[in-house]
């Protein structure tokens, strides 16, 4: 399982001081980044090198509970199956290690063109691991 840790600044929050839904999808995302950068990757080498992007094709999510400013976040990101151009990864957002954010993601891997390609070799090898 993969971890990201941070923290909610004034500008994921609302008038209230409530981070903004939208902005949990963002946060999800820069984990699933940060979890393709501690692999060895960077998305900009999976477009140079590999003529490879990552697509969320599907995402379920359940907004269990609020965060607001300050609050130090952890995503917990786990790979639950893993193709050859695609993969579901659930992502957990959790405040003081409460689960306030549940989601699963379908992304898939394409070229550049948009059209579906595999995952490369190398990376989809590293994210078999990511549980273990």
């Amino acid at each position: 399982m993969f971890q990201y840790t941070f923290k909610i600044y004034y500008e994921d929050t609302d008038s209230g001081g409530v981070v903004y839904y939208a902005n949990y999808l963002k946060f999800i995302e820069r984990a699933r980044t940060e979890m393709i950068n501690e692999l060895g990757f960077t998305l900009t080498t999976l477009l140079n090198d590999y003529d490879r992007l990552f697509l969320v094709k599907k995402i379920e999510c359940d907004y269990i509970e609020s965060c607001k400013l300050e609050d130090s976040l952890n995503v917990q990101s786990k790979v639950l199956v893993l193709k050859n151009a695609s993969i579901v990864i659930e992502q957990n957002l959790l405040k003081q290690n409460k689960i306030i954010f549940r989601s699963k993601i379908l992304m898939v891997c394409v070229n550049s063109q948009g059209i579906p390609s595999k995952i490369p070799s190398e990376l989809h090898s590293l994210m078999k691991n990511v549980n273990g």
